[in-house]
């Protein structure tokens, strides 16, 4: 194995995880455009009777459950690249995991209310939080 490709891996497998995460946030907003296009919540203001029909539909509720994992994964990761100091990564996963939280807060907000606007705190969310590690890909190759 050559230095060049040795020095551009992160040890335990920062960069495995981040490439991981970027992966499963593809799968995200895949799961999140279908449910944007092919799912109705109910016209109601009882939020009891959307988060029913949330979990009913197989792809909303599979990206309620793929957001919760992705909430763990950044975690993980955050606590990683503390433990590790890695000062490549410690940024980008800080931000990866707060813009989750935003994502998730937009993302229960709008089930519970069906304000739009929550739903593009979600959507913002999920960008800062792609941007955050595909930031932090290039800054540790770096």
């Amino acid at each position: 194995m050559n230095t060049t490709s040795q020095t551009s891996k992160s040890p335990n497998g920062l960069r495995t995880q981040a490439t991981l995460t970027i992966v499963l946030l593809a799968v995200q907003f895949v799961l999140g455009m279908v449910t944007n296009l092919y799912f109705a919540f109910p016209d109601t203001n009882r939020p009891d009777l959307n988060w029913a029909a949330a979990r009913s539909a197989v792809p909303t509720f599979a990206h309620i459950i793929l957001g919760i994992l992705l909430l763990a994964d950044a975690i993980v990761f955050v606590v990683r690249t503390i433990r590790q100091h890695n000062r490549a990564w410690i940024f980008g996963s800080w931000a990866g995991l707060i813009s989750i939280i935003i994502a998730i807060y937009g993302g229960v907000t709008f089930t519970t209310t069906q304000i739009d606007a929550y739903s593009l705190v979600m959507a913002l969310g999920f960008i800062v939080t792609f941007v955050a590690y595909g930031w932090g890909l290039i800054a540790e190759g770096n």
